[in-house]
């Protein structure tokens, strides 16, 4: 059951089995939304009123008192009903007069109807506010006997005790009335937020979804920045070499073309692993040291310069995101060292740094350095660039660190520390899927 109204008269505004205006959503289903059995129920009441009008009234007034009982239902089903359903076609205010205005008569001619407050009494309070309701419920059990004694009807002895009685049960309306109104106001409040809190859930959700579907874009944008995008930068470059090269040095020219084609290989492998959502090429069919060689032949065969590789220390065993992130920002150092650094000598260094436990090693860190006797640059200046941003990120991704340290004239060194596993003599088999073969 739904309905409420001002109690001054006004609309109804929000849909309320009680008086208190509470607004509740139109969709919740509460424990006082009794639904058509409040309308069997009322139907009932009124049609046991309307044979007690029959059996226990004085004869000329028998089908007048039925008559009532029925017109209380006719004013139901036309107007409060629409009340209930939030399709009010009349003001709770008038609704209660004109209940009192059928029930009243009844009543007082007939003191055994004043049953009907069984039925009328919960219609009452569920289409207009408490002070209204408290008052047609009180005027439908006071009123009665007092005009009972008025009209001779009664002894004065008799209405007293009704009196009484009934104003004990006004009293008690009252505080019941207005207990199961906070009751009920409360409960839509909650079912308010319960409401808020569902919506929040949702769009937590979509935002949720939207953020996840953002970082996948911006991996993605990096792991295509550090593969495909050197890889053809070096195609590019390879390419413009072997033009010049075509007629004064062949055998230089085949040697780039060589080069060429192998970089278009694992490009287009790259390519593959990503969509297959697999770890990087280089890391598929050998360890994290053996790619890092790998990488820097290449520059060394492009550039023509010596590129070493060096590692210290002991190989610990490093999860997937861990060797992606070295190898990644190895391939993204030599790139650079490729396109700006008009390095002689590069090196590639990669540390293995332990910490010192009796039992075993539990924490450490390891580093990688690629150092370059270039032309430098000055770290601090803006670059427009995405290399520097997405090796600082990945180190971030991580929990590392990046650091660059070039000037002018005096090369470059980029030094990324990230730390190991909790337990780097962990074996694989736990989470393989986490680990590089």
């Amino acid at each position: 059951m739904t309905a409420s109204a001002d109690g001054d008269g006004g609309p109804a505004t929000a849909p309320l089995p009680g008086p208190v205006g509470a607004r509740a959503p139109t969709e919740e289903h509460h424990a006082w939304n009794l639904g058509v059995w409040w309308d069997v129920y009322f139907t009932s009441v009124m049609a046991a009123m309307g044979a007690l009008a029959l059996l226990t009234s004085d004869p000329f007034l028998r089908w007048p008192l039925a008559g009532l009982m029925a017109a209380v239902v006719a004013v139901y089903y036309l107007f409060a009903r629409r009340l209930l359903l939030q399709e009010e076609r009349i003001r709770p205010v008038v609704l209660m007069g004109v209940l009192l205005a059928l029930c009243l008569p009844a009543l007082t001619a007939n003191p055994v109807l004043a049953f009907v407050t069984v039925g009328v009494a919960p219609l009452c309070f569920m289409t207009a506010r408490i002070p209204v309701a408290i008052s047609t419920v009180g005027a439908l059990l006071l009123a009665p006997a007092l005009l009972r004694g008025l009209t001779g009807l009664s002894t004065w002895e008799s209405t007293a005790v009704n009196l009484l009685i009934n104003g004990v049960m006004v009293g008690f309306t009252l505080w019941f009335g207005s207990w199961l109104g906070r009751i009920i106001e409360q409960s839509y409040e909650r079912s308010e937020l319960i409401r808020e809190l569902r919506e929040s859930r949702v769009e937590a959700a979509r935002l949720s979804e939207e953020t996840g579907a953002m970082a996948e874009r911006e991996r993605l944008a990096r792991e295509m920045h550090d593969t495909l995008a050197q890889g053809l930068a070096s195609i590019i470059a390879l390419t413009q070499a072997v033009e010049s090269e075509m007629d004064t040095d062949p055998v230089l020219a085949r040697r780039h073309l060589a080069l060429m084609r192998e970089t278009a290989a694992e490009n287009l492998a790259e390519a593959r692993a990503m969509v297959a959502a697999r770890q990087p090429v280089n890391l598929d069919h050998g360890s994290l040291e053996a790619a890092l060689e790998r990488a820097a032949k290449r520059l060394g065969d492009e550039l023509g310069i010596p590129v070493d590789t060096s590692v210290h220390g002991v190989p610990a065993v490093l999860s997937n995101a861990l060797q992606i992130c070295l190898l990644r920002t190895a391939q993204e150092s030599l790139a650079n060292a490729r396109r700006h650094a008009r390095a002689g000598h590069v090196r590639v260094a990669l540390e293995y740094a332990h910490a010192a436990d009796p039992g075993r090693a539990t924490a450490g860190a390891v580093e990688l350095t690629v150092t370059d006797d270039g032309v430098g640059f000055r770290p601090d200046e803006v670059c427009r660039g995405n290399g520097l941003v997405n090796m600082r990120h990945r180190a971030d991704g991580v929990g590392g660190s990046l650091e660059v340290d070039s000037s002018p004239g005096h090369g470059t060194r980029v030094r990324m520390s990230l730390p190991l596993l909790p337990d780097p003599d962990r074996v694989r088999g736990e989470d393989d899927e986490e680990y590089a073969p």
